[in-house]
């Protein structure tokens, strides 16, 4: 029994990269990334005396690093349950902690444990409180959350220390409470961060700043979100932690739960749009491997007046697909302008002008919301430089 509890420790970590896989520089990581199921493999011995063994099962871990369940066998027969303990993970991919099972804690040092840029594979080596040594992996379940988000808009621009903020909504599709839920920025970026439950028929502030709700089984839940600048910040998509302390979070899609966030030391446009299909679902349907759809996108620029480019895409996904827009008369829906691959146009203060963008096929595009979107970009050129800082957008899927 003491060895088993010796390797819950270590199972605490799942979550993390086995050792024969190098961190990947270009991800980045979290102790949210730990949450979830993960289930375990590990050897031990005590350096003193020859009493090897292994240990396998599961351990459970919230969107907080808290470890909330699980249990362990051992090459002897012995099981045992997980009763406590909490573990961390960097940005880097490293993690740390300790693990409770039994009364005996088992311990993985900063350093001594790594997760896998996939975020499912760990490998990790530890002592625990009676002396032995263990050394396993973990491979993290795949279980789906049952958490939907969305973020509304999906992009603000700000000046100096003016709060940017969005509206989120979290939907449970268990059959069972959603406990503790809450959102935090997983990105790192110069800003403070609040959110705060809503009144989702009046937007109307409730609640208490940065307190986590439950939410009961198929319901949902309306926040508000302000992220504060204390810096400039370039554009950045601000990834969003949807989680709740017995569930996993919600999958993140860019776009669709992120908010894409610059600031400025000097007044900016400050685009917020609104997307509208013929169908008012949110899809633009291309009839055919090679016909045309079409959908409508309106705008307040609630910042000051500047120059604009308009301009669509489907962002990381290679799609089969060309997208033309135009400005267009918002009482009828006209073109005004051009069509072309963008428009560049200059958009006052408080002014709402409006954009038609059109979807042309030529190969089939597969239903799939989360990854099959066209994304409209209102980019406003920076003074004294060439190039473009993103001042809003909007989303919207494509399907055939």
């Amino acid at each position: 029994m003491k060895r088993l509890l010796s390797l819950f420790q270590l199972w605490i970590f799942v979550i993390c990269i086995d050792f024969a896989f190098p961190v990947d520089a270009l991800a980045i990581f979290s102790t949210v990334d730990l949450a979830g199921t993960g289930h375990i493999f590990d050897f031990f011995d005590h350096p003193s005396f020859n009493d090897p063994g292994w240990n396998r099962g599961t351990v459970t871990i919230n969107s907080s690093g808290t470890v909330t369940g699980g249990t362990l066998v051992d090459s002897d027969g012995f099981s045992a349950a997980v009763t406590g303990g909490s573990v961390s993970l960097d940005s880097s991919g490293l993690f740390f902690g300790v693990i409770t099972a039994s009364g005996i804690t088992s311990t993985i040092s900063q350093g001594q444990g790594k997760m896998d840029a996939g975020k499912t594979i760990a490998s990790f080596v530890g002592i625990d409180s009676q002396g032995f040594r263990f050394t396993g992996n973990a491979i993290k379940a795949e279980t789906p959350s049952p958490l939907m988000t969305a973020v509304v808009p999906s992009s603000r621009s700000v000046q100096g220390k003016t709060p940017a903020t969005a509206f989120a909504t979290i939907i449970n599709t268990d059959q069972t409470i959603a406990i503790a839920c809450s959102i935090a920025p997983i990105t790192s970026i110069s800003a403070s961060f609040v959110y705060q439950t809503t009144n989702p028929a009046t937007n109307q502030i409730i609640g208490t700043p940065n307190t986590p709700v439950n939410i009961g089984p198929g319901a949902a839940q309306s926040f508000v979100l302000a992220l504060t600048p204390i810096a400039p910040i370039t554009s950045t998509d601000v990834r969003l932690s949807f989680g709740c302390t017995n569930t996993n979070p919600a999958p993140i899609n860019v776009g669709l739960n992120t908010l894409l966030l610059s600031a400025s030391a000097t007044p900016v446009p400050d685009i917020v749009t609104l997307a509208a299909t013929p169908t008012n679902d949110g899809i633009v349907n291309i009839p055919g491997a090679t016909g045309t759809g079409a959908f409508a996108v309106a705008t307040v620029n609630v910042g000051t007046s500047g120059t604009i480019a308009a301009s669509a895409d489907t962002g990381t996904a290679s799609l089969p697909l060309t997208i033309f827009l135009c400005q267009t008369n918002p009482a009828t829906g006209q073109c005004i302008s051009a069509v072309g691959s963008s428009v560049t146009t200059t958009i006052n203060a408080n002014a709402t002008p409006t954009f038609a963008i059109f979807v042309q096929g030529s190969g089939n595009v597969p239903f799939d919301p989360a990854a099959n979107r066209i994304f409209v970009r209102f980019k406003g050129r920076r003074q004294c430089d060439s190039w473009f800082y993103e001042r809003g957008g909007e989303d919207t899927i494509v399907g055939k």
